[in-house]
């Protein structure tokens, strides 16, 4: 038989070992912003939030997303209720901005992101995204695509089925707390359909009927607006 102090130490490093996170992301708020084109008078109003998460392996990841800092106790909270409950998100990683198209991720990676100094995608203008302010969140895309009304999907390989872990819905506890906050969910949008984006935020993003988009989420009114997009 194992000694009792070494039995007792093997057991504290595997209680370590299962709940010690994978790191999907542990930058500075400098590495993370690096390359955007955003003016100083956005960057100086965003903050980085550390999160933790299950994933669709089942296990604890830690990532970090960048928001304006006004929401960044939104953020918190809403991340301690998807850890408790285990929605899984697949990463929480700040958006690249070395990447083709301005650091666009949604395509090629399953990725729940913040801030991105970008025009909106779901419609042709130059009117900044909501996520150009840190206003809103994108939540597992591929699970939660926009649908626009010409038959176009964004993210290309996303697909959206109501039961499917990760999903957001409109009786979705998530969708509900965003909702409770103040945040306002893109899949009740009439122009679109997004079901993976919440926003929050001080810009009014008014759009001519165009798309169907359950992935977004974005403020709501004129001064204290949020929303998920």
């Amino acid at each position: 038989m194992l000694p009792t102090a070494l039995f007792a130490w093997m057991l504290t490093l595997a209680v370590q070992q299962t709940d010690s996170p994978i790191v999907d992301s542990r930058q500075t708020f400098e590495q993370a912003v690096a390359g955007t084109t955003a003016p100083d008078s956005i960057l100086r109003t965003l903050t980085l939030v550390n999160v933790e998460y299950y994933s669709f392996d089942g296990r604890l990841h830690s990532g970090q997303i960048i928001v304006h800092r006004e929401l960044a106790d939104d953020i918190r909270a809403a991340f301690q209720k998807i850890k408790a409950s285990r929605f899984p998100v697949q990463s929480v990683i700040p958006v690249k901005f070395d990447k083709p198209d301005n650091g666009t991720s949604m395509d090629t990676l399953n990725n729940t992101y913040g801030f991105h100094y970008r025009p909106k995608t779901t419609f042709k203008t130059r009117q900044l995204s909501a996520h150009s302010y840190g206003r809103a969140i994108d939540i597992n895309p591929f699970q939660n695509p926009a649908r626009l009304r010409n038959g176009r999907t964004i993210p290309a390989t996303g697909r959206y089925e109501p039961q499917a872990p990760g999903t957001l819905t409109a009786t979705s506890p998530l969708t509900r707390f965003f909702r409770q906050a103040g945040w306002h969910w893109g899949g009740t949008w009439a122009w679109s359909k997004t079901t993976c984006t919440l926003k929050n935020g001080k810009h009014s993003f008014r759009v001519p009927g165009a798309a169907v988009v359950r992935s977004l989420c974005v403020p709501q009114g004129t001064a204290n607006r949020k929303s998920m997009l």
